[in-house]
């Protein structure tokens, strides 16, 4: 008995840390202000987790989120990670607190308000003591009242994902599996060394910024991908790209090349919309042929993140089919293709 709730906690782990990732290539696609600044969108399958999850399982998604964020973001090895890491841990220990203190008399709306707090209130105590100086505190207005907003709207959207979703249900239930494909793909050979090939263009695409370099790797994880017979859908992922350019177009900066409207196209956002436009497919194409035969690390923590970079990879190929004008229904569809 003892094994098979290790084994569905696990499981459930690596659920919850491939959504992380998942909405963290999202969230990575738009601009912010200041480079630690997030919306918080992989605070959703935190929030999620607390009451499917014991404590020791819980912690160790919350590490496998921080890490999952290094490595989409690019910031594994940077200060980025550290606001990221305190924040994300005193958050989650803020959420879980305070739903296991009151658990039905609390929403998930006040939930994540209050580890939006939380999390807000110790990367701006970092920010004070490393980086800004008693000027932080001119920032901590706005950067409370964006990080209360978004905390509300993640957390009137956990309450109606809790309340429609097919796939957190089965989550509740216990009958949760990993992805059908990804078991099969796990057995074969050369997953490892996939591994250390797709680590190594990861690595390359994330954290050298040239447009020419990163077209480049895009173009050999597509090659990549085509001789391994994945298909590509060429058309989501233009949109995509073509999304993402738009987005950090919304904070010029730098030489003004042209005007349409009277709106200003500068020279630095237009070139940050395509380093990461490039860095987003580049990591999905990358995914896809990593995972392709699974990935089979040592030990049980080994197991885990493989497991759950997994599944990443299952629902990084589903990303097509994402509608957000329905996305409780397309994520459940994504996660739940049989349904």
């Amino acid at each position: 008995m003892r094994a098979q709730d290790l084994s569905k906690n696990e499981t459930l782990v690596a659920w919850f840390g491939a959504l992380c990732f998942f909405l963290s290539t999202i969230e990575y696609m738009i601009p912010k202000p200041l480079p630690f600044l997030r919306l918080g969108l992989a605070n959703i399958p935190i929030m999620l987790s607390i009451e499917l999850l014991p404590p020791i399982p819980f912690m160790a998604l919350v590490f496998v989120k921080i890490l999952g964020q290094g490595l989409v973001g690019g910031t594994l090895l940077s200060y980025i990670a550290v606001f990221s890491a305190a924040g994300s841990i005193a958050s989650a220990l803020a959420m879980r607190g305070l739903k296991k203190t009151l658990r039905g008399r609390v929403s998930w709306i006040g939930v994540s308000v209050v580890g939006a707090f939380t999390s807000n209130a110790v990367q701006l105590l970092l920010a004070r003591l490393w980086i800004f100086g008693e000027s932080a505190w001119f920032i901590a207005p706005p950067f409370f009242a964006v990080g209360l907003a978004s905390g509300a709207l993640l957390g009137a959207f956990a309450n109606r994902f809790a309340s429609q979703s097919k796939w957190y249900a089965a989550a509740r239930a216990g009958e949760i599996s990993l992805p059908e494909a990804q078991m099969q793909e796990s057995g074969r050979k050369g997953g490892i060394t996939r591994f250390i090939l797709g680590f190594g263009l990861l690595t390359t695409i994330l954290f050298f910024d040239e447009i020419s370099l990163r077209a480049a790797i895009l173009a050999i994880a597509a090659g990549l991908c085509l001789f391994d017979r994945l298909r590509i859908r060429m058309v989501p992922a233009l949109i995509t790209m073509a999304s993402v350019i738009l987005f950090n177009a919304f904070l010029p900066y730098g030489k003004v090349l042209f005007a349409p409207f009277g709106f200003p196209i500068t020279e630095g956002a237009l070139s940050a919309g395509v380093k990461k436009a490039l860095a987003l497919e580049g990591m999905v194409l990358i995914s896809r042929w990593t995972l392709r035969r699974g990935v089979i690390l040592p030990g049980k923590p080994g197991k885990l993140v493989s497991s759950a970079f997994g599944i990443f990879g299952f629902l990084a190929s589903g990303k097509g089919r994402f509608d957000p004008k329905r996305p409780i229904e397309s994520l459940d569809a994504i996660m739940r293709p049989r349904d």
